[in-house]
């Protein structure tokens, strides 16, 4: 069963979804076992996404492009659960894909899906192996490595507009933010057509008044804007959470009253949530874009 998780917040041990990347490094590294002595499989790229079956005391156990390992929480943020529908397609061209009984090609085949395709519900995830139930309701294991991570599309809402409010330019843009609540999100997306990520929502609603940024939270801690103190807030002003200034992971747009609109899960979408609790022990600092 899979289990509701923020962005930027640690995931429990029966927690699975998915990571993003986030180093100051040229890579991350994907071991063998859950301790830095153990062998490196392969170096996976900033940004990349990874498939988290198990969180176990600082490390993820992951697959990443159907190789099966472990990668430091300290480095691997925690992006989104596996709820949603996404598409899917064959390792090899007009290759029909095996849908089977259980986690392994030893298992029998269900049944065989097109090459390529849409509309599969994850519910599970075993090793490089995910369970599945497609548009039938039919259910089975299929290769993680044959899933697009891009939920399939759905019919976009209406796109709001820059707010007309009185106020300052922060003012203005945290009321357009305000618009977009109940906007979906998709992981890498970044316009009301396609949904939101986190920083793609930050992104759009800047866009609208001709500021641009930095693309991924890490980087718009790291090189958009100026830094803002806590107690200097001012609504507009970008929060960024994380573990630490190389692993931010999320970000949200202040409001005011220490409250923020952000784009947080597959489950949630454009919410607006108070900045306490988790959020508030996992913040790292504010940026603000307004000249």
């Amino acid at each position: 069963m899979l289990a509701a998780a923020l962005l930027a917040i640690p995931v429990s041990a029966d927690t699975i979804g998915g990571a993003t990347v986030s180093t100051h490094d040229t890579g991350l590294n994907l071991r063998a076992a859950a301790t830095t002595a153990s062998g490196t499989l392969s170096v996976i790229p900033n940004g990349s996404f990874l498939l988290v079956e198990e969180a176990l005391n600082g490390w993820y156990k992951v697959s990443y492009n159907g190789t099966a390992g472990y990668v430091s929480a300290d480095y691997a943020v925690f992006s989104e659960t596996l709820d949603g529908t996404y598409s899917y397609a064959a390792a090899t061209s007009g290759t029909d894909v095996n849908m089977r009984s259980g986690a392994g090609t030893c298992n029998g085949v269900v049944r065989q899906l097109p090459s390529s395709g849409s509309g599969l519900t994850i519910t599970g995830v075993s090793g490089n192996w995910l369970h599945v139930q497609d548009n039938g309701g039919t259910a089975g294991y299929i290769r993680s490595d044959l899933i697009d991570y891009k939920r399939t599309t759905a019919s976009a809402p209406e796109v709001a507009e820059p707010s007309t409010a009185t106020g300052s330019l922060g003012e203005q843009i945290a009321a357009t933010a305000l618009q977009y609540l109940g906007y979906r999100y998709t992981w890498g997306g970044m316009s009301p057509e396609t949904g939101f990520d986190c920083s793609g929502f930050v992104n759009y609603i800047y866009k609208l008044y001709g500021y641009s940024m930095e693309r991924v939270a890490q980087n718009i801690y790291s090189s958009s804007g100026s830094f803002v103190a806590w107690e200097d807030l001012q609504p507009g002003d970008i929060l960024c959470f994380g573990y630490g200034p190389y692993s931010v992971g999320h970000v949200g747009l202040y409001i005011g009253n220490g409250q923020m609109v952000h784009a947080s899960t597959y489950t949630t979408g454009v919410i607006l949530s108070e900045i306490s609790g988790s959020y508030g022990n996992n913040f790292v600092g504010a940026k603000r874009i307004i000249n």
